[in-house]
């Protein structure tokens, strides 16, 4: 048989009992609500049907005293036998009504005052003939009986108010007993809230982690069992990307290096036969020479940039020191001669004042040579290449432009990822690789600079990167 174990460690269950407990409270207020109601509509109904009964036998009170009051004259003036007997009737029936009077207790004395008076009119009836009355003594009758029914209504209205009083003192003590049990409601709500929140939070922030490229491990989660089995996975899956992280940095470190050994023996040779050490050359055959030149030295760029890549996701240390802005830059564009003279571009270089900036020259180099490159391959002939610079506090801004093709807006938001090629193609029979924009925002990130498109518009495209000082 099964044994079924209460684990508040399980999510489910933990929602359950979450949902209970805060349940209890509001069930204790509606509970206690109903029971004080129940209890105020009876006692409500009791002296709703105390004061009709009341009102009806106080009627016929006043009915009787009147018909005392009138029979008494009538035997006064007229001394029959009948009418003796019917006063003797009419007082004998107000005191069986005074009897079942109900009556609070300090109303008794009044019924007291008013039994004198009955039996004192009894008596003058029985002994004299004809009967003599005093003048006041039945107006005092029915003086006496008119004062008992107003104090009577008199206490009645004082029940109805202190009922009014209890139901008051009751709504108030419902409403903070209300805001008590809420308020205690909110924290256990609260309490079982921070309670799932907080371990989904810690797997949100490991995802956003991973996806970052972060690959170390999470400690153990503390919560929900379901949420530490993820938790688990999590860790599992940033060993499975780290392990294929390695995997192809080795490939790349394995390609690259088998495909420079070749490439060299290919330039080599170019080389060789451009210098015409193997023999003369025709114009067509120098031409197809220059082109072989002209690729190998492209696919060398491109090896390059993936072992620029595979580098960029290992862990560096960043060497700070004064780069001198202009001789870096002009360094970078000397590869890119031949193409910028083929172009007929013209190139633009200002820095103002500024000539040196703290800062890894290596990083800045790959950022600037990527950003270059594109310029430069993008560009229209006879457009303008430009690299400028101007300081904001301690932030330098380097802007690389070019006149050209704009970049579409669709790949603006893709433009910094690795391998993402737009709609604008490079011209020539070796195409660009895609990782150029994504090994300058890797290195730019190193650099705790922003890289971002900030002109792209009447037929001119302008990169800039934002780079503070490197503090070390």
């Amino acid at each position: 048989m099964m044994r079924f174990q209460w684990h508040t460690h399980s999510l489910k269950q933990l929602v359950l009992l979450a949902f209970f407990l805060a349940a209890i409270p509001l069930a204790v207020l509606i509970f206690q609500s109903g029971n004080a109601l129940v209890a105020q509509s009876q006692q409500a109904r009791g002296l709703a049907r105390a004061m009709l009964q009341s009102s009806q036998q106080t009627e016929a009170l006043r009915i009787q005293a009147e018909d005392i009051t009138r029979a008494a004259r009538q035997y006064e003036i007229v001394n029959r036998d009948e009418l003796q007997q019917r006063l003797l009737q009419l007082l004998t029936r107000y005191r069986d009504l005074l009897d079942t009077l109900q009556l609070p207790a300090e109303l008794h004395g009044r019924t007291h005052a008013i039994r004198i008076q009955l039996d004192d009119i009894e008596q003058r009836s029985r002994q004299s003939s004809p009967p003599r009355f005093t003048p006041d003594q039945l107006d005092r009758l029915m003086a006496d009986t008119l004062d008992l029914i107003q104090s009577q209504t008199r206490a009645f209205n004082a029940q109805l108010n202190e009922l009014e009083r209890q139901v008051k003192a009751e709504q108030n003590r419902t409403v903070w007993q209300a805001g008590l049990l809420l308020l205690a409601s909110t924290v256990l709500i609260l309490f079982f809230s921070a309670r799932i929140n907080r371990p989904v939070q810690h797997l949100i922030n490991n995802i956003r982690a991973l996806g970052e490229g972060q690959r170390s491990a999470t400690p153990k989660l503390s919560g929900p069992v379901e949420l530490a089995q993820v938790n688990e996975h999590l860790n599992w899956l940033a060993e499975r990307l780290q392990a294929l992280e390695e995997d192809k940095a080795r490939f790349l470190r394995h390609i690259s290096h088998e495909l420079k050994t070749p490439l060299t023996t290919l330039r080599e040779g170019a080389d060789i036969l451009f210098e015409e050490l193997a023999g003369p050359l025709t114009q067509n055959q120098r031409e197809i020479v220059q082109l072989l030149q002209q690729n190998s030295i492209t696919l060398q760029e491109l090896i390059e940039q993936l072992l620029d890549y595979n580098r960029l996701q290992q862990p560096h240390r960043l060497q700070k020191e004064k780069v001198a802005l202009l001789s870096l830059v002009e360094r970078i564009i000397t590869p890119f001669t031949l193409q910028i003279e083929q172009k007929k571009l013209k190139v633009e270089l200002s820095f103002g004042d500024i000539e040196y900036w703290d800062t890894d020259a290596h990083m800045l180099q790959r950022i600037l040579a990527n950003l270059i490159s594109n310029a430069v391959h993008y560009s229209d002939a006879d457009g303008t290449l430009s690299v400028t610079a101007c300081q904001t506090g301690s932030v330098l801004e380097l802007v690389v432009a070019n006149t050209g093709p704009l970049i579409p807006e669709d790949d603006l938001p893709q433009l910094f990822d690795p391998f993402y090629q737009g709609q604008n193609r490079r011209r020539g029979p070796l195409k660009g690789s895609g990782i150029g924009l994504s090994i300058a925002a890797q290195a730019s990130h190193a650099l705790n600079a922003q890289l971002q498109v900030s002109h792209n518009r009447d037929r001119r495209v302008a990169f800039s990167l934002y780079l503070p000082k490197l503090e070390q």
